[in-house]
């Protein structure tokens, strides 16, 4: 049986000097705690860091998710820009020729 999900609740403004949870991941990146964690330690996401040295809760600086978006953003227009240059492609000719599909028979008893 799998277990309740969260609510979290969407977050207003992200305020750069604040602290934000990994709790918060999913309202923060759109993304589940575990793929959260898995893109972190691809280096897809920032790192966070223990809340105290003994700590096993971790967090962001709101600076950090807003260089994460500004990043994302200039990552998306730039795959735009490169998508809009881009020339069509022209269909291969294998595709073009049409074929007659043959119905299949079952083997004659002879």
């Amino acid at each position: 049986m799998t277990r309740r999900r969260k609510e979290i609740p969407l977050l207003e403004e992200i305020r750069p000097d604040q602290l934000y949870r990994t709790t918060l991941s999913p309202a923060i990146f759109n993304l589940g705690w575990q793929a959260c964690a898995n893109a972190v330690k691809a280096g897809k996401l920032p790192r966070p860091f223990p809340l105290t040295p003994g700590s096993r809760y971790q967090a962001w600086t709101g600076q950090q998710i807003l260089d994460h978006r500004e990043r994302m953003r200039i990552l998306a227009e730039e795959k735009a820009a490169a998508d809009a240059a881009r020339p069509p492609q022209s269909q291969p000719a294998g595709f073009k020729k049409r074929v007659k599909k043959v119905k299949l028979r079952r083997p004659s008893a002879a």
